[in-house]
């Protein structure tokens, strides 16, 4: 497969087309958003419950009030065959007590769904996505790290008849941190897929797509165990199906081989997928619950990357028309493999676990309250990992 050129950033792009759909009806698919939270945080940096916070943090607390302001807009307008959405948002974080973590994030998703004939379709899309990753290893640094992702992806489909369609496209992925000593590094890639599927009458699709990347780490000094380049190749396979009208389930295994320039020590390859359920088991109740199989770049002496899994599962009430109770329960495992020549594996293993319950009510129709709590937990058996954290908060969403 050749490799595509370098995809660029489109949110301009279709930012100017939305005069032309403005053009088709009235602003009627004009959202406006606003909202507040404020979350109380028992362990902002993750710390393990041995770590001398005094020494990390020059204080001995290490819990923080975190006030989140976020002001955005919606826009999802038709023209003809086409449709042009764009969702935008800035969201400011505020700390209390450690007030240089301050930041502020601009967060976008563009999209057209395009169309040349009701048989010839399919979307280009651009996002940006900041967020504090509470899960990098950055403990005992006193910092936090926030990761941004960014992706543009142009995909097709032909429907060859009524049931075999073909699909490819292009696509360009890029990860940063904001703390440069992380070991789920800074990442690039670019690359083209292509495939087929195939539609039921019922609406039960089955795909495979091959796909194939180069991939740099920008930014890294390079030496015998750093490599610079890389290159992912992968075989998907995905389901979706809705065996009867309230049940939906949705499937992805994939086999994934990545290979570094120069330093095979690096290589890796494995399974990866995902398995995604809800059921609607009253009108007033659903479940849902998934599976996840992981495979990443985690690069030490002693590692190269790590395999894992987990598990969710997501209860849903709605005592009335105004009211949610939310419940969710996350449970994972990693394993952290393949060391450098001269190097013995460390073995390390992680479990991680994740409680979170949130109350919800539409006050009126453009204004929701919520009120959760979410207990935190990591086991590690090496040391310096664990970490414990409960919080708690509250928040208000506007949309008008």
């Amino acid at each position: 497969m050749k490799h595509p050129q370098k995809l660029l950033p489109i949110p301009l792009l279709l930012l100017g087309l939305f005069p032309l759909a403005a053009q088709a009806d009235d602003l009627d698919t004009l959202q406006f958003r606003l909202g507040q939270s404020v979350t109380h945080d028992s362990n902002v940096f993750r710390l393990p419950d041995s770590a001398n916070t005094q020494a990390v943090l020059g204080r001995p607390e290490r819990d923080d009030n975190v006030a989140v302001t976020t002001a955005g807009f919606k826009i999802n307008k038709p023209y003809g065959l086409q449709r042009f959405e764009f969702d935008a948002n800035i969201e400011d974080h505020r700390y209390s007590r450690f007030s240089y973590l301050d930041f502020t994030a601009v967060n976008y998703a563009a999209a057209w769904r395009w169309s040349f004939t009701p048989r010839l379709h399919g979307n280009l899309t651009s996002d940006r996505r900041e967020y504090v990753d509470t899960y990098a290893d950055v403990q005992g640094t006193g910092q936090i790290n926030r990761r941004t992702n960014r992706s543009t992806i142009f995909d097709a489909e032909y429907e060859l008849d009524g049931a075999w369609r073909l699909v490819g496209g292009l696509f360009e992925r890029t990860s940063s941190n904001s703390q440069p000593n992380t070991f789920e590094a800074d990442s690039k890639i670019h690359g083209a897929e292509a495939g087929v599927r195939y539609v039921y009458p019922s609406g039960t699709s089955m795909a495979y797509r091959f796909r194939e990347g180069k991939g740099e780490y920008p930014g890294r000094f390079l030496s015998p165990g750093i490599a610079g380049n890389f290159t992912d190749r992968e075989h998907e396979f995905r389901l979706d199906w809705a065996p009867s009208a309230k049940t939906t389930l949705r499937a992805r295994v994939a086999y994934l081989d990545r290979e570094h320039d120069g330093v095979g020590a690096r290589d890796f390859s494995g399974v990866t997928g995902q398995l995604d359920a809800a059921w609607a088991i009253t009108p007033k109740s659903t479940l849902a619950g998934g599976l996840v199989r992981e495979l990443a770049s985690y690069q030490t002496n002693t590692s190269s990357y790590y395999e894992g899994w987990r598990f969710f599962v997501a209860p849903t009430w709605k005592p009335t028309e105004k009211t949610a109770v939310r419940l969710r329960y996350d449970h994972g495992a990693r394993d952290f493999k393949g060391p450098l020549p001269g190097f013995v594996a460390s073995g390390r293993r992680d479990t991680t676990d994740l409680v979170s319950l949130a109350l919800e009510w539409q006050a009126m129709r453009a204004l929701k309250l919520t009120a959760s709590v979410q207990s935190d937990r990591r086991k590690s058996n090496e040391p310096g990992f664990d970490y414990k954290s409960n919080s708690f908060g509250l928040s208000a969403d506007a949309s008008f």
